[in-house]
């Protein structure tokens, strides 16, 4: 038999073999199954499921496709199931687990539904495509990199994958599970903190949903040998104030060089899921890992290993906030009444910042100035967009005038 008839097995509901799924992933990465084959597969997954020993089985099989890295010690990540705009969070996790002393090569990708990914932001401060040779010796040197993992060929057939899922717009857990847990497992990461967003416009609508999936994937995990924490986390408004490749690498650098500054969103969820790797990684008792976090955070350490990191990924390790340039069009957008911000649309900041240029163009993206439980008086800037052109800006701008993201209470539930 032929992968394509493991398709069609797997489209008529039945279970597929270790050896079935080896032959479709190997064929995958071998060109020899089209397009349509594969998005045939992947639509059989989202509508029949995977029980948990072909999740495991397509894990192992993706894994043994591609390169492996071995670092010769414990290996730690983070990783976020997506969806909040301005999670820029793993610029401040890494350089904080790595001042504290463990290994955490991060591996990120771009974009694919949202205005910024880590690699699109990071690359705004340093390269981030790198061979495995020097991968390696980032590592043996420093401890830490954040780097664009598909460069690497590990999991190859993952990302094969992903291109026909964002096509089709699906990400069944079938096969969402296998692409996290097969990268991690690829880069010799043994202990995982999973960051679960949950909210509109997230992959889970409540914390309910993401409980369940945390639980199912800690048990996956569990089973191919990577001890994981899964973290739920608020997605109800972006993390920060910054959305776009450019101005969260700015907003990210503003903390690293000023605790003070904030903001205070972004400083506790990294903290907090920095402060889980901390305990994973006996650094601290459990229930103090956040503290250790937020005091190298405070101390400078963490900027000082983000420059190192920086500087052996080959960019400028003195670059500050105000170097890193945004727009250069721009428009400010002021309340027109007074009242608390009751709500935060993400997905029309999402299709703001996206049609601003986000995230192909790296200095478009927006701002926001007044969040959730803000008091906003008649006047009061609330929302500033950023382009590289005034085509887009005007685009922009016509989907911010014609629905705001920024939501002010009032009696009027409705306006039909």
């Amino acid at each position: 038999m032929s992968s394509y008839d493991y398709i069609l097995k797997k489209i008529k509901g039945k279970i597929l073999s270790a050896l079935e799924i080896r032959e479709i992933i190997k064929d995958t990465v071998n060109g020899k199954l089209s397009d349509v084959e594969l998005a045939a597969l992947i639509t059989a997954i989202k509508i029949q499921g995977m029980t948990n020993e072909e999740i495991i089985n397509l894990t192992q099989a993706e894994v043994s496709t591609g390169n492996l890295f071995d670092f010769g010690s414990d290996v730690y990540d983070k990783h976020s199931t997506g969806g909040v705009p301005g999670n820029k969070v793993s610029l401040i996790i890494v350089p904080i687990v790595a001042a504290a002393g463990l290994i955490i090569p991060k591996t990120s990708t771009r974009a694919i539904t949202s205005p910024s990914g880590t690699a699109d932001s990071m690359e705004v401060l340093a390269p981030v495509k790198f061979k495995s040779d020097e991968v390696k010796k980032m590592i043996k040197n420093n401890g830490a990199c954040i780097i664009l993992g598909g460069h690497l060929e590990t999991a190859p057939a993952d990302s094969i994958l992903i291109k026909i899922e964002k096509n089709l717009h699906l990400d069944p857990f079938g096969l969402m599970i296998p692409s996290i847990l097969a990268k991690k497992m690829s880069m010799g990461v043994k202990k995982l903190v999973l960051d679960i967003p949950c909210g509109k416009g997230t992959k889970f609508k409540n914390a309910d949903e993401g409980r369940k999936f945390a639980l199912f994937f800690k048990e996956i995990s569990r089973k191919v040998k990577i001890d994981t924490e899964c973290a739920l986390t608020n997605a109800i408004q972006p993390i920060g104030h910054c959305v776009g490749p450019a101005i969260e690498a700015r907003e990210a650098l503003h903390l690293l060089y000023d605790y003070k500054k904030g903001p205070n969103s972004l400083i506790e969820k990294s903290t907090d899921l920095a402060g889980i790797l901390l305990e994973m990684g006996g650094k601290a008792q459990q229930g103090t890992g956040q503290q250790m976090a937020k005091n190298i955070l405070k101390s400078g350490k963490a900027l000082e290993k983000m420059k190192e990191i920086i500087e052996i990924q080959e960019g400028n390790p003195n670059i500050k906030p105000e170097d890193i340039e945004v727009g250069p069009e721009e428009a400010e957008f002021f309340s027109a009444k007074s009242g608390y911000v009751t709500d935060i649309d993400n997905s029309i900041i999402n299709k703001i910042a996206k049609t601003a240029g986000c995230p192909q163009e790296k200095s478009a993206g927006v701002q926001l100035f007044k969040k959730i439980g803000a008091l906003v008086k008649e006047g009061d800037r609330i929302f500033k967009i950023y382009a590289k052109n005034s085509s887009k800006l005007e685009k922009a701008t016509k989907i911010f005038n014609a629905s705001s993201p920024v939501i002010l209470g009032g009696m009027i539930i409705e306006r039909i």
